[in-house]
């Protein structure tokens, strides 16, 4: 018969055990200390008691007192000696000297645990040791005599429990806390490494799933992991799916492109260069250039998984840059620069330079006169930014420029060339390094894009 492996049946297994042994700590130890500090009445003793008992019948009772006294010393076997104290009581437990008032703690808890007063017996505590009673026949009347030594004994650190509540509840609390603390390491391990494995797919990782060990468990966890890889199967399918069809009709496209345009190079050539021609021409080149950026997001969608490597990011955009100047130059716009010599960073280097490279041309399509790129080195991140002085963006748009195919009316028409795609194309790579990028307007026209990487 199989246990059930539910976390609701592990949890109630945890409380059980813990809440089981504590009642049974409480329930078990007076019981467990009774029958450790209770005993028989050894032989050493039994005879200790009866010479005692002989030499009180011997003595006058004025004179019990100071045999008292004299009984103090006890030496066992082993040569060491014990102070030892005699106590006479009566049938009702009551002291017969009268000086003694009161009889000690440890004598009336060894009275109480007494079943009979013919059945003698030793009582441990911890420092003494309460033995007896031997029944004495004085005067006529029936005494009885208990003795106690004063002898300190080990005893169990179970013992050390009871009289100490504050270190019973020390320790409850810490086995409570071990059992419990197994119990989250056991279930929280699986659901880290599924934490992991969720964030390794957000990041765009379409390979993770959760390893072997999670998915073998018979529990919910294990189900739970199940679900999740079959998710990721599904994810990881309907992605790559569309990475295909994207690029397959971007790629079919071309075909019959190429060949409009070439029965237009060859109208041309024939010397048939109508207005309807030409119009059919910049419609053609515009749907190439669409056709290109599509190409390009479906291959930024494909490399978001490349692994990232080290590299020198002053480095790579440096060619951007250049490219970016020498546009600027023959727009008769200027382009300022302000970066370090070196910034060593991890990543993907076609998504890098793609992503400045949409902003700078952008920047450059729409500024006035000036164009400014900055980057900065911060302690946990890079900071890239690219000032224009153009029109701007309305406030209520900010946002939404950086999907597919969005194009801001009063900023941007078709005539200026570019479908929405740029910067899509920026926001996909910037994301793949786990960054993000947003646009402000400036004072009192222009338009700010920053972008912010973290550093590996």
């Amino acid at each position: 018969m199989k246990l059930p492996n539910h976390l609701l049946f592990k949890l109630l297994l945890a409380f059980w055990i813990t809440s089981s042994l504590v009642l049974g700590l409480v329930i078990g130890l007076p019981h467990l200390q009774k029958s450790f500090d209770r005993e028989p009445l050894d032989p050493r003793l039994a005879t200790v008691l009866n010479r005692t008992a002989e030499r009180l019948a011997e003595t006058p009772p004025q004179q019990w007192r100071q045999l008292s006294h004299k009984l103090r010393h006890y030496q066992d076997e082993r040569g060491r000696e014990f102070r030892m104290s005699f106590y006479l009581i009566d049938k009702d437990g009551r002291p017969v000297f009268r000086g003694d008032r009161r009889l000690p703690r440890e004598v009336r808890h060894f009275l109480l645990e007494l079943d009979s007063y013919q059945q003698p017996m030793r009582y441990r505590f911890p420092d003494e040791v309460v033995f007896g009673p031997k029944e004495v026949q004085l005067n006529g009347e029936t005494h009885y005599l208990i003795g106690k030594i004063r002898a300190p004994h080990q005893r169990p650190w179970l013992f050390f429990l009871m009289a100490h509540p504050g270190a019973f509840l020390l320790v409850a609390i810490a086995f409570s806390g071990l059992v419990f603390g197994l119990l989250a390491w056991h279930l929280g391990k699986p659901l880290r490494h599924l934490k992991d494995t969720a964030g390794a797919l957000a990041r765009g990782d379409l390979e993770a799933r959760v390893d072997g060990d999670t998915l073998s468990r018979r529990d919910e966890l294990g189900q739970l992991a199940t679900s999740f890889n079959q998710m990721a199967d599904s994810v990881t399918t309907m992605v790559k799916g569309q990475q295909r069809l994207l690029s397959g009709i971007s790629h079919e496209l071309r075909t019959p492109l190429t060949r409009l345009q070439l029965a237009l190079a060859l109208a041309r050539k024939k010397g048939e260069d109508s207005a309807e021609l030409q119009r059919i021409g910049r419609e053609a080149e515009q749907l190439d250039a669409m056709i290109r950026e599509l190409l390009a997001l479906s291959r930024l969608n494909m490399q978001i998984t490349d692994s990232k490597h080290p590299l020198d990011l002053i480095d790579v955009l440096t060619d951007v840059i250049d490219d970016a100047g020498f546009e600027a130059e023959q727009m008769n716009k200027q382009l300022s620069v302000t970066m370090p010599e070196h910034l060593p960073f991890k990543g993907i280097e076609n998504l890098l330079r793609r992503a400045v490279e949409n902003l700078l041309r952008n920047a450059l399509r729409y500024a006035e006169n000036q164009v400014s790129l900055e980057i900065v080195r911060q302690p946990n991140e890079v900071l890239i930014r690219i000032s224009d002085d153009g029109p701007g963006v309305p406030e209520t748009e900010l946002e939404t420029i950086f999907k597919p195919f969005y194009r801001v009316a009063e900023a941007r028409d078709r005539d200026s060339g570019g479908w929405g795609l740029g910067l899509a194309i920026t926001q996909g790579a910037v994301e793949a390094h786990q960054g993000r990028v947003r646009a402000n307007n400036r004072t009192p026209h222009g338009l700010t894009m920053t972008v912010t990487l973290p550093l590996a």
